[in-house]
């Protein structure tokens, strides 16, 4: 009997999912929720706007290349991110303003294609899940564009919403409920998943200091790949950044 490629991949990424050698979140109740509130959960689970350094580690196939990450986020639908070699080398220097993706600097192998998967996968990990980044989840609610499936439990919650262009799952755990795993779909494929392991104080607040994302290569047009992020610093900010800090003309 043959196996399709997308039940071989989809085995593959579960298999990995439970090798990673990070610690989740403990169980815990989680009471029920309505929709708006397992939105606003997803959406807050990382602050307004902060800054942060991370070492960010790719693995796809039989290779593997770790750099290292400063990233400058405001929600929704804005972060600057510079990417340097662990010897310090500048790689890349992008911002990303409600939808548009600009190369501040690039070295030669970074072209295009690779900051456009670059700059997805950040959104992924730290913005609000949409299609247009203007738009919050919360405010897709409202526009009633947003409904799903809560099934409490012990361990947490499991919780289903629908987009008009997809279906994201989620694990909530806790009081407040923080969000363990999610994953995207489209028309039934499967384009990724991102789950949160040790958790702790991380400058100020309770969040996760370990993210790995997976993704099968279809939104990416490669082969599959694991990104495993690492948070070293993380500093939560209280005000706005400067537009300048996005919309960096003359640089």
């Amino acid at each position: 009997m043959r196996i399709s490629a997308v039940i071989l991949i989809a085995l593959m990424l579960a298999a990995c999912a439970e090798t990673d050698p990070y610690k989740r979140l403990d169980p815990a109740p989680t009471p029920e929720m309505p929709d708006a509130e397992v939105g606003q959960a997803f959406v807050d689970r990382w602050p307004r706007q902060f800054k942060c350094v991370q070492t960010v580690t790719l693995d796809f196939r039989v290779a593997s290349r770790t750099l290292v990450g400063y990233l400058v986020v405001q929600r929704p639908g804005r972060f600057r991110l510079q990417g340097m070699s662990e010897q310090g080398l500048k790689l890349f220097d992008i911002t990303y303003d409600q939808g548009k993706l600009t190369r501040v600097f690039a070295a030669e192998e970074f072209d295009a294609a690779v900051l456009t998967n670059v700059a997805r996968d950040i959104r992924r990990v730290f913005l609000s899940m949409t299609d247009d980044e203007s738009m919050s989840l919360v405010d897709q609610a409202d526009f009633g564009l947003l409904f799903g499936a809560v099934r409490p439990g012990d361990g947490g919650v499991r919780a289903s919403i629908r987009f008009p262009y997809g279906d994201l799952k989620m694990h909530l755990v806790g009081v407040p409920p923080r969000v363990d795993w999610y994953e995207y779909r489209q028309s039934g494929r499967y384009l990724y998943r991102v789950d949160h392991y040790e958790w702790s104080d991380v400058g100020g607040a309770y969040l996760p200091a370990v993210i790995v994302l997976r993704e099968p290569g279809i939104q990416s047009d490669g082969p599959a790949y694991k990104l495993t992020i690492k948070i070293t610093e993380f500093t939560e900010r209280e005000n706005p950044w400067p537009d300048k800090v996005f919309q960096p003309e003359g640089e």
